[in-house]
């Protein structure tokens, strides 16, 4: 297996380039997260390339900050290694690639990373570490390659439903667009509502709750069950239904559609504005004015902050900003509104329990103690 270590410095930004420096920050969730990687031009792809060109079929590896994280690299030819990185190439002689994605990413040799990370003030392996890792015995090539297809199903239909919900969503943001061609404006402030009221996890108690955090956000827009015993900090209620609007790093579109169970209590990071609109039936109209591209250029320009990478916007100032009075919607447009973010929710929802199957299923066919042909895949 070629390992090659990535560049010890950051790469530059360039906010125009096609290209991505992909670090640890950017492969939460052992998944590829464009919006937390360093854009970067050309020369720099070249220069951060230079040990060894990334293709499809390669791993990179994260061995700090956090250690552990592990990403396939996709077909397009635009990624490179970010800082505290490894980038493998497995010998397809002795190994199928996609076997030793699923196999890293179990809980087995997760743990047994972990192990191999302590003993320092900040856990990292090196690149002699990563060399010298002991993989637990491999089965036969066939096996390797079935155990990666099955898991690899429900790959593909969480990425299918991931899809749709990316197509609806462009669906109703062309719908923004034709709203703002013909409607009058407004501030935001006359449509929706800001929410402010804090919640204290602290106080709750051991109950379960519904999380809406940047990194669950990041990892796949649907909102984190945890108990509020773990959460450590203030954050704010959400109420019924609300649609949430990332002030942090305005740059990167951070909206979200809630609608809530209200048999499980749900609560926001203070990173985000929570929106409400004078009566829930017209909370679809607000969507669509949030998602209008001269609201999220205005929200990227009233930004504070001097640091490029923790910019801020007020939730007051947002208020301020003109967007289609969506009060001129119909009734039925609104409905179409809803049913596409309906079906946006949908979608997302099955892609998550298909997650926890294959979560499930992974050291169970990685560690033998299940087989194949006792696996139905839905």
């Amino acid at each position: 297996m070629n390992i090659v270590d990535c560049e010890h410095k950051t790469a530059p930004v360039d906010i125009d380039g096609e290209f991505f420096a992909v670090g640890t920050p950017a492969m939460r969730g052992h998944r590829i997260n464009l919006g937390e990687a360093r854009r970067i031009s050309a020369d720099t792809f070249t220069a951060w390339t230079r040990r060894m060109l990334p293709a499809e079929g390669d791993l990179l590896f994260a061995r700090e900050a956090p250690v552990g994280p592990i990403v396939r690299i996709p077909k397009t030819a635009n990624i490179a290694p970010g800082q505290r990185t490894v980038l493998l190439r497995p010998d397809p002689e002795q190994v199928d690639s996609n076997y030793l994605y699923y196999l890293f990413t179990s809980p087995l040799v997760q743990a047994k990373v972990q192990v191999k990370a302590e003993g320092s003030t900040v856990p990292h392996l090196n690149v002699a570490d990563v060399r010298g890792f002991e993989l637990p015995p491999l089965p036969s090539l066939p096996d390797q390659r079935a155990i990666a297809a099955t898991l690899g199903a429900l790959d593909d239909k969480i990425e299918s439903n991931l899809r749709a919900a990316e197509l609806a969503g462009n669906l109703l943001d062309a719908m923004a667009y034709g709203a703002a061609a013909r409607l009058s404006t407004v501030p935001l402030g006359v449509i929706a509502s800001l929410k402010k009221e804090i919640a204290k996890p602290e106080l709750m108690g051991d109950i379960v709750v519904s999380h809406y955090s940047l990194p669950a956000f990041d990892g796949g827009k649907r909102p984190e069950r945890t108990h509020a015993s773990a959460i450590k900090s203030n954050k704010l209620w959400v109420r019924g239904r609300a649609i949430l609007v990332s002030r942090l790093n305005p740059r990167t579109n951070r909206s979200w559609w809630v609608s809530s169970d209200d048999s499980v209590p749900s609560i926001a990071s203070t990173e985000f504005a929570v929106l409400q609109a004078e009566h829930p039936m017209r909370l679809p109209g607000v969507w669509l004015a949030i998602r209008e591209s001269n609201f999220q250029q205005e929200l990227a320009r009233r930004v504070t902050g001097t640091s490029g990478s923790h910019q801020r916007v007020r939730p007051d100032d947002m208020l301020d900003i003109s967007v289609p009075d969506t009060r001129q919607l119909s009734t039925a447009e609104l409905q179409r509104i809803e049913s596409v973010l309906s079906l946006i929710e949908a979608r997302r929802d099955e892609s998550q329990r298909l997650a926890a199957l294959r979560d499930t299923l992974l050291p169970e066919l990685v560690s033998a103690r299940i087989r194949l042909a006792d696996v139905d895949v839905p």
